[in-house]
């Protein structure tokens, strides 16, 4: 087979850029094997052109109750059309790559989907779907890494690697750009990298407020933020985007390792990239002279705990023979526990890892500096206030804890929030979320929103406060957790005036205000009576928000329990009467 028929097409739907980054490490690999083609989101690829396909690879994320990401909406749209013929895609060999957390009762729903139509239009699957879980100790990589080992060999299976030709043993396209110094002008350092970028329900907005709600002596820093509304809408359930930054003392400890090793890049060094070829365009918000303080601030996430990918790019031009055995070796599919024990466990980041291995540190070059270091990814948060109120608020839990290592760990995003002053503009955009709240509001809720899984209730019970007749509307019941009342009880003020007006029926666990602790499943469990009748006679919903940990599946089993049925528990699951949204 000529080479030039040798193509592979990689198209990916990401949500929080995971789905992106193992779909271009996946192109990364295939010029192992000699073979060319694009990557890119499904939306980017004319999806008409699919039938004309001989290998593709689609990598997915699961979003919300199953639903698919914003960037592979129309693709999907376009493959569920009735009028497609069932034999559309017979030339077509295919393989479905799934990322999803499997503490949600739809575990990648969207890779599931997608495997089965591709299959129902005619393609032929090389392998089933991967299923990657978030849950699983050693991430995503423990489903990737050998999924795609088997693909590479089913691939091959079909379409060998030409006579004269073997397998390579780096990729020549290891590095994505060519990145270089340049003289061009950068503007200047405060510059926001993302003001070109615009997208639907994108907006600018200031701080109004950002104030602790815990008590000064409590563990949890708590933060509620208000901003102002500009012109933007959302609905009870809806989340906001923002981008966070990396600290000054952040950036600081990345140039101060780079003098250490003899790099001779400083914040105002100004560089261009370039694509080596159409195969992986460089991406708008770097497609002009920048320099490396502006990209180490508003770009590189250099709090982020590095994947295998990363020890890969370290070992390649490390000339210590140690540091190179022990940086393959975390690379490797073999070395996933060992990595799990040294990266993942201690939350050790990509700073600290550059600290642990300075000889690899000191080889760098500014194109392996993209390959290293992840972008910033945006974080969502649950919009805690109705749209009428004119204001948009967040609950942001601070976090900031201690493993093994010395330095506490600091969440990234969380921590530049609570450092945001009134007055301080930021770029923030609306979506869509997890929960989807009855427009019918005689329909009960049951809400179960322990510590600040508290906030996406606030905005449905602020709208139902605003309605003229509030009173018609069905049973409105919240379950809020925390350790103690005088401590962590957020929004009380709010929620003992709604619950003095009878919109709210209120039950509180403060896990520490007694001897023995009491958590909000051990209120569901005794109030068998009130679930029956809301839930079994009036056909309610039942909602969860908060911390993944032990709490959703507690209070799943405690529903069960109360209601003396887990099998209506499960049905509910099924037809999104029983909602989970929830994060580590």
């Amino acid at each position: 087979m000529k080479m030039n028929q040798r193509k592979l097409t990689i198209l990916y739907g990401s949500q929080s850029g995971t789905a992106q980054d193992l779909a271009e490490q996946i192109w990364r690999d295939s010029k192992l094997y000699h073979l060319h083609g694009t990557v890119s989101a499904m939306d980017d690829y004319n999806v008409s052109q699919l039938i004309e396909e001989r290998f593709v690879v689609l990598v997915c994320s699961t979003y919300g109750q199953g639903e698919e990401p914003d960037n592979m909406k129309r693709f999907w749209k376009f493959l569920l059309r009735k009028s497609l013929p069932a034999d559309s895609l017979r030339g077509m060999n295919f393989g479905v790559l799934g990322l999803g957390d499997s503490r949600y009762p739809k575990f990648n729903y969207v890779a599931k989907r997608l495997h089965k139509r591709l299959a129902l239009l005619g393609g032929t699957a090389l392998l089933p779907v991967g299923l990657c879980d978030d849950q699983h100790d050693l991430g995503y990589g423990a489903v990737f890494m050998s999924w795609i080992k088997n693909f590479w060999s089913k691939l091959l299976e079909i379409s060998p690697i030409p006579e004269g030709f073997c397998k390579l043993a780096i990729s020549p396209r290891e590095y994505r750009w060519i990145v270089e110094e340049t003289s061009d002008q950068a503007k200047e350092f405060a510059v926001d990298m993302y003001e070109d970028i615009t997208f639907d329900n994108q907006f600018i907005s200031e701080v109004e407020e950002n104030i602790r709600i815990t008590a000064k002596d409590h563990f949890q820093d708590v933060r509620f933020i208000t901003f102002s509304k500009k012109h933007v809408t959302w609905k009870p359930g809806d989340v906001v985007y923002v981008r966070p930054e990396n600290s000054s003392e952040t950036v600081d400890k990345l140039f101060e390792l780079f003098i250490e090793h003899g790099l001779k890049w400083c914040k105002e060094t100004v560089i261009k990239i370039e694509e080596i070829d159409s195969e992986m365009p460089v991406p708008p918000i770097l497609n002009k002279p920048l320099s490396l303080g502006t990209i180490a601030q508003q770009y590189w996430d250099l709090s982020a705990i590095p994947r295998a990918r990363a020890f890969a790019v370290l070992a390649r031009f490390c000339s210590d023979e140690l540091e190179r055995e022990k940086l393959e070796d975390f690379s490797s599919y073999e070395g996933q526990e060992e990595l799990f024990s040294y990266a993942n466990r201690p939350r050790r980041t990509i700073l600290e890892v550059l600290q642990d291995f300075p000889h690899a540190c000191q080889s760098l070059t500014l194109p392996a500096l993209f390959e290293l270091f992840q972008p910033i990814k945006a974080r969502p948060f649950s919009i805690a206030s109705s749209a009428a109120s004119n204001k948009l608020k967040i609950l942001v839990a601070v976090i900031e804890y201690q493993t093994k290592l010395k330095q506490p760990r600091l969440g990234l995003c969380s921590n530049w929030l609570k450092g945001l002053k009134p007055g301080r503009a930021i770029r923030m955009w609306t979506r869509k979320g997890t929960f989807n709240f009855p427009e019918d509001t005689t329909i009960p809720i049951v809400m179960v929103g322990p510590g600040t899984g508290l906030a996406p209730f606030c905005a449905v019970l602020q709208e139902r406060e605003l309605l003229v007749n509030a009173r018609q509307c069905g049973p409105l019941v919240l379950y809020f957790g925390c350790r103690n009342s005088k401590a962590d009880f957020h929004c009380e003020e709010d929620l003992r005036r709604m619950e003095r007006t009878g919109l709210l029926v209120l039950h509180c666990a403060f896990s520490r205000d007694q001897e023995d602790k009491i958590y909000v499943q051990h209120l569901i469990r005794n109030h068998g009576a009130l679930m029956k009748k809301l839930l079994m006679e009036q056909n309610g919903i039942f909602l969860v928000s908060g911390s993944s940990k032990n709490m959703p599946e507690a209070v799943r089993e405690a529903l069960g329990e109360a209601i003396g049925s887990s099998l209506y528990v499960d049905e509910m699951l099924k037809n999104e009467r029983y909602q989970e949204e929830t994060w580590a």
